[in-house]
């Protein structure tokens, strides 16, 4: 994936496998998660019938830790997240969507009800988090759950 610009967006999710404790966290290294993250824009992109992003990027950052009040630091529990922008006309966002919500139940991807028909949330089976929202085309967010560096 390329990345273009940084988006300034910084989402407090309530991330699974997150909040201190770190030592039961799994071990694996930030770049595979990192990887991992656009492997999952890129499905996603894929379905959308899109040719590229016209954002992206993929930060790690500490897992949220007091009720999302502070961050840990991310050599000891970080998580990897991916926010990208698809160009969709306004005329095309609801079959945008709707390709997508059927490529990620066929992946075995977890649907949360949606809070409003323009937007799309699903949970991988290995804890990845998606969010899709009509926001200037289509706004995709990924994080990956927390994770420790090394042991």
């Amino acid at each position: 994936m390329s990345r273009l610009r940084p988006l300034a967006l910084v989402l407090v999710l309530a991330l699974p496998g997150c909040g201190g404790g770190g030592s039961d966290l799994p071990v694996l290294p930030k770049d595979a998660v990192q990887t991992q993250v656009e492997q999952y824009a890129g499905i996603t992109l894929a379905a959308s019938g899109a040719g590229t992003f016209s954002e992206s990027a993929a930060n790690v950052t500490g897992c949220p830790r007091d009720n999302g009040r502070g961050l840990s630091d991310p050599d000891e529990e970080y998580y990897v997240q991916g926010i990208y922008r698809l160009p969709v006309a306004a005329a095309q966002l609801t079959a945008t969507l709707d390709k997508i919500r059927d490529e990620w139940q066929r992946n075995g991807y977890t649907l949360a009800s949606a809070a409003s028909p323009t937007e799309v949330s699903a949970t991988t089976n290995d804890n990845y988090r998606f969010d899709l929202t009509a926001e200037q085309g289509l706004r995709l967010s990924i994080a990956s759950p927390c994770y420790r560096p090394k042991s």
